[in-house]
């Protein structure tokens, strides 16, 4: 992978790579699910939206990573998951003893119906649609009573009124502006890096590339 990285970049490759590795092994994934946590590792480095990602990654940076993890890494997914899994044995056992449930031994409450479970990624998108409301919602204006109580002169009061509301009116118009151009941005930067992702992941299937 010879691309020019700058320290940071090839930094972060590691880890990833890293991450990928050690998780996949310990949990004994397939390559299908170990390039799927790769590819979430890759998406948050390579979109500027903190706090949850960072935009490190150019659009040709991952599509040259995708390619080097394609055909290196997953590659040989299979040599490695056979040189760094162990054995594994289960035996079972069970021990009859005349007690209370173990639902029964929680305090009330404690135990949600699995109904109730909300999905990590509805959860996000909630909270930021809670977090804009607030935004959109914020007070955009300024009453004669606040101009009274900053001893602005009753005879310019309404004057003033006039000119501050105009000016907040605008800065919240040019504010909305520009937070849709980011937004739309970065949906379009997300998009081209899922449709990058995704052709690369149908080169992955049981360690082996198409």
């Amino acid at each position: 992978l010879d691309k020019g990285f700058t320290a940071d970049k090839l930094s972060v490759l590691f880890s990833i790579m890293k991450s990928t590795h050690e998780s996949s092994m310990v949990q004994f994934w397939p390559a299908r699910r170990s390039f799927e946590y790769f590819k979430n590792l890759l998406l948050q480095h390579s979109v500027q939206r903190p706090p949850y990602s960072i935009g490190l990654f150019s659009l040709p940076d991952v599509k040259s990573i995708t390619d080097y993890a394609a055909t290196g890494y997953f590659r040989h997914y299979m040599l490695y998951k056979y040189t760094f899994t162990k054995k594994t044995e289960m035996r079972f056992s069970t021990i009859f003893t005349h007690t209370m449930s173990v639902a029964e031994s929680f305090p009330a409450g404690f135990m949600q119906p699995l109904a109730d479970a909300e999905d990590e990624d509805e959860k996000l998108k909630r909270e930021e649609q809670a977090a804009l409301s607030q935004i959109e919602s914020a007070k955009t204006e300024v009453t004669m009573e606040e101009l009274e109580a900053a001893g602005v002169p009753q005879d310019i009061r309404e004057q003033v009124l006039s000119k501050v509301n105009d000016e907040l009116a605008g800065m919240k118009t040019k504010l909305d502006s520009k937070l849709e151009e980011e937004n739309s941005a970065m949906r379009e930067r997300i998009s081209e890096l899922e449709k990058l992702l995704r052709s690369k992941e149908g080169e992955v299937k049981d360690g082996q590339p198409h």
